[in-house]
């Protein structure tokens, strides 16, 4: 299994993606992974689909303010990982969080993985994200280069 900064590059973290809800955010992150190659641009909405498609059966932003919206899909042969950092302190309001949302992470698993990969993968961010002073500096950070530099803990 394959650590979560493996899969990043920082061509793949958007710092303040355009967005006022999360499918707006969801959008604007997919449209990321066509510009770098990740997603082909006509598998886009298959796996926007799959993605909404999760969310309808059960929200994954936390009260934290943190999202994590992820569906299993044939558009990716691979598992494709956008990140979403809001550092203006902005993001977006959500009905199931009590503060703006300001970190949203999406992933696209191929259909054939075995198992749950992906949902390992949200399993070591989270417990990364629970470190000391992780959250203060990601909202800090000023380019791509610094949230992945926090999220490896360099």
């Amino acid at each position: 299994m394959a650590e979560v900064t493996d899969l990043w590059s920082p061509a793949i973290v958007r710092l303040n993606p355009a967005g006022e809800n999360l499918l707006a955010v969801i959008d604007t992150l997919s449209d990321a992974a066509v510009a770098e190659g990740l997603l082909k641009a006509e598998q886009r909405d298959i796996a926007i689909t799959a993605v909404l498609r999760r969310e309808m059966s059960g929200s994954t932003v936390m009260p934290e303010g943190i999202a994590f919206p992820h569906g299993r899909t044939s558009a990716v042969s691979e598992q494709c990982v956008v990140l979403g950092v809001f550092t203006d302190g902005k993001g977006f309001s959500d009905k199931n969080c009590p503060v703006p949302v300001w970190l949203v992470v999406l992933v696209f698993a191929p259909l054939s993985t075995a198992g749950a990969s992906h949902i390992q993968l949200l399993a070591n961010l989270c417990r990364r994200l629970m470190g000391t002073g992780v959250v203060e500096q990601l909202r800090a950070a000023t380019n791509s280069k610094d949230v992945l530099n926090v999220l490896r803990g360099s």
